[in-house]
């Protein structure tokens, strides 16, 4: 159909408040969209629809609760990947200020890559996350993914890794082949067992083909997709993989702010009155988000338990108690 007749039918329906007609044009602009290759803009039009009808579009529109089958490890046949949707938003995650501002960049270059692409230009496509353990970057993967709309493609190295000589790789190239059937956010968590340094001296001719292979398939992927690479042991990294993305984000343990932001955000169903979250922040030397999480749940739990709806001082105290023999155990493990 025509643009001005697809457009007439669309107003004619919203003015006669024929819902059903109104969906069925803006399905039919979206897949003209699809048409012209404008894929962001049609996803985007997609999502709004989706978001106001309450429902799934017509069966001829790309329905991302249904996925290409997923490569599998030929010897073990495992999937290579999980593939999830998440509806999280900026809030699902405390970041600072730094991060957060860079990653909502990047989101607004994701959205808007026809018109960058109109200048000659690319978004930023290829995100390094380093840091200690338990620090947000696994769970800004999947913000990422909420915000963008598109669905999360985690990398299982598990399945990925193989006995046969030279299968990894071509576990490698079967993900990548994947990436290019649409539009998602890849995760490639724990990075540095597939990117170790080439150089070190332990490590066998297969290690050192399988980083060749991946440098290769990130330098030729064409894929529009936004890849995220994450890792706790960034020192183990070869040097050639830092240069392949557009950006590097270091995620810390969270300072005092921060962990004030997050004892409120997990505690916010709870009714807390006389505590001092900035108090009990100062006294989480060292803790990391997965810490506060952890003891945030264990306080929430006992209330619950007890069938009450008022957290108490104490409820934290025996809390972070026990966060405190946790890592003690840790620590002292760590020295046997």
């Amino acid at each position: 159909m025509a643009r001005g007749e697809l457009l007439r039918k669309l107003f004619l329906n919203f003015s006669l408040n024929e819902r059903e007609g109104f969906f069925a044009a803006a399905a039919e602009i979206i897949e003209e969209e699809k048409a012209k290759n404008h894929a962001l803009l049609a996803r985007d039009l997609e999502k709004i629809l989706q978001n106001a009808n309450g429902k799934a579009l017509a069966s001829n529109s790309f329905n991302y609760d249904r996925y290409p089958e997923v490569p599998k490890d030929r010897e073990t046949g495992l999937a290579l990947i999980d593939v999830q949707k998440f509806d999280y938003s900026w809030d699902r995650v405390i970041l600072n200020e730094t991060n957060l501002a860079i990653l909502q960049t990047v989101a607004l270059e994701n959205r808007k890559q026809e018109v960058l692409e109109t200048y000659g230009l690319k978004p930023k496509l290829k995100l390094l996350f380093c840091g200690p353990p338990g620090c947000g970057k696994t769970l800004t993967a999947k913000v990422m993914s909420g915000v963008l709309g598109i669905p999360l493609v985690y990398v299982n190295l598990t399945a990925v890794f193989s006995s046969f000589l030279g299968e990894t790789a071509t576990n490698l190239k079967k993900i990548f082949s994947y990436v290019e059937t649409g539009e998602w956010v890849v995760l490639f968590d724990e990075f540095d067992a597939i990117a170790r340094d080439r150089n070190t001296l332990n490590e066998h001719g297969e290690v050192k083909r399988l980083v060749n292979s991946l440098l290769q398939l990130i330098d030729t992927s064409n894929s529009k997709s936004l890849f995220i690479a994450a890792t706790n042991h960034e020192s183990l990294l070869d040097s050639a993989v830092w240069r392949r993305f557009d950006e590097i984000l270091f995620f810390d343990k969270p300072n005092v702010k921060l962990k004030v932001q997050l004892l409120t955000n997990y505690l916010s169903a709870f009714r807390h009155e006389k505590i001092s979250f900035e108090e009990i922040a100062s006294k989480l030397e060292g803790a990391t988000g997965a810490d506060i999480e952890r003891i945030c749940a264990d306080a929430m739990k006992a209330v619950i338990l007890r069938g009450d709806r008022q957290l108490t001082h104490s409820d934290l105290q025996t809390s972070i108690r026990r966060y405190t023999e946790r890592q003690g155990i840790i620590s002292r493990s760590a020295t046997f």
